[in-house]
């Protein structure tokens, strides 16, 4: 794992004026959206994971459970 202070995932990941805040960051990584970790209040983002992760989903906790591939071809 390699963290990156919030400040520094914003400039590598995100075009400028669309970063998200320290909060948001905080925030998401709390609920399991973004892998990484808050160290006294600051958010330090799993730069590696978040740079090969093809979107950020919402956490495995909150979706939906017990589909099958047949299901989802089916719908």
């Amino acid at each position: 794992m390699k963290l990156l202070p919030h400040t520094k995932a914003n400039r590598e990941f995100f075009a400028p004026g669309a970063a998200p805040s320290r909060d948001r960051w905080c925030d998401w990584i709390s609920r399991g959206v973004v892998r990484g970790k808050v160290i006294d209040g600051s958010p330090y983002i799993d730069a590696n994971w978040f740079a090969a992760s093809p979107d950020v989903l919402e956490p495995a906790s909150t979706q939906a459970q017990g589909i099958t591939a047949m299901d989802l071809l089916a719908a």
